[in-house]
């Protein structure tokens, strides 16, 4: 399918291109954001989607943040949602496996397709997403070296009936609910399904990968994060902590956003993917 280019976007110096990808038997909807000046591509993102049924508009967020990096970037219909097909399912820890698997297998279909763009020449390509995301990227990494880095924004390296548990006891911040600290307290007695477990892919992933974690975060337990990433010990991995922030990269108690370029911009340099 010829690629339909827009110039016109709601990013400066950028063109957008509507492309179809497949994927075994369906195809996913996608958008390709390119630098107007393509000797300037620094990088190559993928933007993988959190648990919610989101299009690629929907996490402009991170498309954003790699044209502001000056990267070329890949944003897709998740799965069953959108101009996507498929059949798109809502998280259960039972099904995590499966399904992580299946969305793993998307961000991949659009590596491959970006490996034929020869605007990219030798940029390096990484993944970015939050959440859900922070599964599904490491796994889809240890499948294929091509994907040269990792961009985590609240992600948890435990299990999906971990995280769960968790979410249930915090109820993702209500105030009747228990608190950050309480959850955290009864979550190492969990004994239940764990679902999907990511602790074997991230002892051996070979990515670069930063995680972005706020101390502040009632959705996912950010404190058992940090302890199994320590006890896991990858040299590959770094971990940004954002005091006061929370699952939206706010800071609790100035009520104002992050900017993770601050955070991106010299791990980026360090890893050799900005020049």
């Amino acid at each position: 399918m010829p690629l339909i280019k827009i110039t016109n976007t709601q990013f400066k110096g950028y063109d957008k291109e509507e492309v179809v990808i497949q994927n075994g038997g369906i195809r996913l909807n996608a958008a390709y954001y390119t630098p107007q000046n393509n000797s300037e591509i620094q990088g190559v993102l993928v933007v993988v989607h959190g648990s919610a049924p989101s299009t690629y508009e929907d996490v402009t967020y991170y498309t954003r943040i790699g044209t502001k990096l000056v990267m070329a970037v890949l944003a897709y219909d998740k799965r069953g949602v959108g101009k996507s097909e498929g059949r798109y399912q809502f998280f259960s820890v039972d099904g995590s496996e499966k399904w992580f698997n299946l969305l793993a297998s998307d961000a991949l279909a659009c590596v491959s397709w970006l490996k034929n763009r020869p605007e990219l020449g030798k940029a390096k390509l990484g993944l970015v997403g939050g959440s859900q995301a922070g599964w599904i990227m490491p796994l889809a990494a240890s499948k294929n070296d091509t994907i040269k880095f990792i961009i985590i924004g609240e992600g948890v390296a435990v299990s999906a009936g971990e995280e769960h548990y968790f979410s249930q006891l915090t109820g993702d911040g209500d105030v009747k609910k228990l608190t950050i600290a309480e959850a955290h307290s009864k979550l190492q007695y969990f004994k239940g399904a764990k679902g999907f477990d990511p602790r074997s892919i991230l002892k051996n992933l070979k990515t670069k990968t930063l995680w972005i974690l706020g101390t502040k975060d009632p959705v996912i337990p950010v404190d058992a994060t940090i302890n199994e990433l320590k006890r896991i010990n990858n040299p590959n991995f770094q971990i940004q902590l954002l005091e006061y922030g929370n699952h939206d990269f706010v800071n609790t108690k100035t009520r104002k956003s992050y900017d993770l370029l601050d955070y991106l911009v010299p791990w980026l340099t360090e890893i050799g993917v900005l020049k």
